[in-house]
């Protein structure tokens, strides 16, 4: 075999990107999320040997919150890929090696895996954050109101009604929170495309809105927000309400509720998912580029923010 050439790639690369990705990942990567990106071709190194494409990586740039208030420049890597044929011999390093080269201009980079030995070689370390609480789920014997919360199925365009309540949600509170622009919300579209969208709104402004489905016995809420105020509580109630008359429906028997560890919304929490315990979430890592990442405080990622 030869030595694999990185380069950037072009318009001809898509079709053996997505074969590539679709034997590499389990479960098996589309491409639906990386086509919003208008810029992805420039996002994203190939390599290629004798044989075709044998590797990729995604360099995402992201604006995402940090504990002392500000915003970084955040080199989000995603979509590493090697072809079996190619394992062992450092292409992934060098992939790795390349896009930071190329995303120099970050304040950090960030990454999500399962395989993080793969990654400390190239100076990324571990981090922590409590994301997501799990256990087995009853529905509550007493059902709060829902008359006021509306259902829709997310889709392209669903997430721009809510981007205020989900910035003010995060705003000062709520690190690695990304700010949202339209790629980013396109892209949470994309991937939690079919779910279903609870909101509760007054007039036409969104004050709070969860993201939820289920899989067979399981129920996942994937996102969540509300405008912090006097009526928080209540419109946590109503949007879990709702939830749980279509989960009860559904059969749920378990749950995987992804919302930040944030005080408020606690009892309401309990009261919905009394089993439900908190789960450390180790798949994320940083690495420092012109500076290290500032994360003390309350960390979340939501499904949707995942690249």
């Amino acid at each position: 075999m030869s030595v694999p050439m990185i380069r950037a790639a072009c318009a001809e690369d898509q079709n053996a990107l997505s074969a590539l990705w679709a034997t590499v990942f389990t479960p098996p990567l589309a491409p639906d999320q990386w086509l919003i990106d208008d810029e992805r071709l420039a996002h994203t190194l190939v390599a290629e040997d004798d044989d075709g494409l044998c590797g990729s990586i995604y360099g995402l740039p992201k604006r995402l919150r940090e504990s002392d208030g500000g915003i970084a420049e955040v080199h989000a890597i995603g979509s590493v890929a090697v072809a079996e044929r190619a394992r062992g011999h450092g292409l992934a390093r060098r992939l790795v090696t390349a896009t930071l080269q190329a995303g120099h201009d970050a304040d950090w980079a960030l990454l999500f895996t399962g395989t993080p030995e793969v990654y400390r070689s190239s100076g990324f370390e571990t981090f922590s954050m409590a994301r997501t609480l799990a256990g087995s789920w009853t529905a509550p014997a007493c059902v709060g109101a829902v008359a006021r919360i509306e259902r829709a199925t997310v889709g392209l365009g669903s997430l721009r009604a809510l981007r205020e309540v989900y910035a003010c949600s995060r705003d000062g509170r709520v690190v690695l929170a990304p700010v949202r622009g339209d790629r980013d919300e396109a892209m949470a579209a994309v991937r939690m495309r079919g779910a279903t969208l609870y909101h509760r709104a007054e007039g036409s402004t969104v004050i709070g809105y969860a993201i939820a489905e289920s899989h067979g016995e399981v129920g996942v809420l994937l996102e969540s927000a509300v405008l912090p105020g006097i009526e928080g509580d209540e419109v946590r109630e109503e949007l879990l309400s709702a939830i749980a008359v279509d989960w009860r429906s559904a059969g749920v028997t378990s749950c995987e509720l992804a919302v930040p560890a944030l005080p408020e919304g606690g009892r309401a929490l309990r009261a919905f998912a009394p089993e439900a315990v908190r789960q450390d979430d180790r798949t994320g890592m940083i690495r420092p580029l012109r500076r290290a990442a500032r994360l003390d405080g309350i960390r979340h990622f939501t499904a949707g923010d995942y690249f």
